[in-house]
C-alpha cells in the first residue's frame, strides 16, 4: 500500500507539472482579424498577430504613411480591447521598391542571376551582404518602435522570404544548386559589406569546383548568422521584450554539411537537393550563438511529417530538432504550422506543442477557422481546454 501511495503521489506530481506546462503555453493565430478577437479570446486564444508591411509604411524614402499608421493603431487597439496580447511582425519581407535602386540591392547567384520575385513576401533585398540595405532596415525598425511603442508580447524576426531567416531558393531561372553570394559586395569587388561580414575568402570559386568548398560554405553560413545576430541587436536598441526568431523548413542536420562539402557543394546530397544547405538553414550554428534569453526559437513547420521516435536526429520533426537545440542554450521554444491543414493537422500541432513544451503556438491562418470548414474555432477551443485540464 505504501508503495502504491508513493507512486500515486509521484504520478499526481507529474500530471500537475504537465498541466502547468500546458497552461503556460499561449495560443493565437496568424492573419489575425479584429472582428474575430472577442470570439478568439472566449475560445481560449490569448495572442493575436499584427503584421506590418514596410512598403506600405514607407512608400518613399523617409516618408512614412500617416494614414497607414493610424489604421494599424486602430487594429492594435481592437485586439487589446478584446484582451489579446499582440505579436508584432515588422513586415521587412515587404521592402519598398525604391530600396532596389541601391547598388547591389539584390542577391546574385554563381550563374549571374539577380534574384527577383514579385510575389508578396518573397523578399529579395540583399540584407546579408549590403550595409546600406541594413541601414535602411534599421531606420525602418526604429520608426516602427517610435510610432507604436514597445508594448508587445513578442516581436518576430527573420527577415527573408515570408519573414523567415533564409537565403533565396536553390532553384531559380532554370538554374539548380544556387548559392547567393556572388554580388560585387559579397565577392569583395566593391566596398559596402556590413560590420563583421568578410568578403568571400575564395573569390571567384563556385560550387562544384574542386577544393575550397568548406571555406566557402563556412563563410556563407557565417554571413547569414551575422544578419541573424544583427537583427537581434537592432531590435534590442528599442525593445527589451521577447523576440521570435523564425526558422523555416527542416534545417540542416548533423553530418549533412560534411557530406555536402565532400561533394564540393555540387548539389547531389539530400540536404542540397532540398535546398537546406543553399538557403542557409544551419539552425544548430545560429541557435548555439544566441546568448539573449529573451530570444524564442520559433519553428514555422510544426506540422512536418516526421519520425520523432527515431534515435536519428535527421528524421526528427523540425520542432523536435529545434527543441534539442533550444535546451542547450536554455531558450524558449515557440511554433506555428505551415498554413492550412485539416483537423488531424491541428491535433498533431497541439500534440507537439504539449510534447515539446512550446511557450506559444500560432495557427496559420485565422481565416480558416471561420470559413465554415474543418478545422473550426471550436476545434481549437477543445484542444486548448484539453491542455488545461
Amino acid at each position: 500500500m505504501k508503495s502504491s501511495r508513493v507512486q500515486l503521489v509521484v504520478l499526481t506530481g507529474l500530471l500537475a507539472a504537465t498541466a502547468a506546462r500546458a497552461a503556460a503555453c499561449l495560443f493565437g493565430t496568424l492573419g489575425s482579424e479584429p472582428q474575430n478577437a472577442a470570439r478568439n479570446f472566449a475560445a481560449g486564444m490569448r495572442l493575436a498577430t499584427v503584421s506590418l508591411a514596410w512598403d506600405r509604411y514607407e512608400p518613399e524614402q523617409d516618408r512614412f504613411a500617416a494614414a497607414y499608421v493610424a489604421h494599424m493603431r486602430e487594429q492594435i487597439a481592437a485586439f487589446r480591447q478584446a484582451g489579446l496580447k499582440i505579436v508584432l511582425d515588422l513586415g521587412v519581407q515587404y521592402p519598398p521598391r525604391w530600396l532596389f535602386a541601391l547598388p547591389a540591392a539584390r542577391y546574385v547567384n554563381q550563374y549571374g542571376d539577380a534574384f527577383a520575385d514579385g510575389t508578396p513576401g518573397m523578399n529579395g533585398l540583399n540584407v546579408v551582404f549590403n550595409a546600406a540595405a541594413r541601414a535602411r532596415q534599421a531606420r525602418y525598425v526604429e520608426q516602427v518602435f517610435r510610432d507604436f511603442g514597445t508594448d508587445w508580447f513578442a516581436v518576430r524576426l527573420g527577415g527573408g522570404w515570408f519573414g523567415e531567416l533564409n537565403f533565396p531558393p536553390h532553384n531559380f531561372h532554370n538554374h539548380a544548386n544556387c548559392y547567393w553570394a556572388f554580388d560585387d559586395l559579397a565577392q569583395g569587388r566593391k566596398p559596402g559589406l556590413p560590420s563583421g561580414v568578410r568578403p568571400c575568402p575564395v573569390p571567384g570559386w563556385k560550387p562544384g569546383e574542386t577544393e575550397h568548398a568548406h571555406v566557402f560554405l563556412d563563410w556563407y553560413l557565417d554571413s547569414l548568422q551575422n544578419y541573424h545576430d544583427w537583427q537581434i541587436a537592432t531590435a534590442r536598441q528599442w525593445y527589451r521584450g521577447a523576440l521570435m526568431m523564425l526558422y523555416p523548413s527542416w534545417g540542416i542536420r548533423p553530418g549533412q554539411i560534411a557530406a555536402a562539402v565532400a561533394g564540393n557543394l555540387n548539389g547531389s546530397t539530400s540536404a542540397e537537393l532540398n535546398g537546406e544547405i543553399q538557403r542557409g538553414f544551419d539552425w544548430a550554428r545560429f541557435v548555439a550563438g544566441i546568448h539573449d534569453q529573451g530570444v524564442m526559437v520559433h519553428t514555422t513547420w510544426l506540422d512536418a511529417p516526421a519520425d520523432d521516435e527515431s534515435p536519428n536526429p535527421e528524421r526528427w520533426s523540425p520542432v523536435h530538432f529545434l527543441a534539442s537545440l533550444a535546451r542547450k542554450q536554455s531558450l524558449t521554444l515557440s511554433a506555428e504550422n505551415t498554413g492550412g491543414g485539416d483537423l488531424a493537422t491541428l491535433r498533431l500541432c497541439f500534440d507537439r506543442v504539449r510534447r515539446y513544451q512550446c511557450a506559444t503556438f500560432l495557427w496559420a491562418f485565422e481565416q480558416q477557422l471561420f470559413d465554415g470548414h474543418s478545422p473550426e474555432l471550436a476545434d481549437c477551443e477543445r484542444e486548448i481546454g484539453a491542455g488545461l485540464k
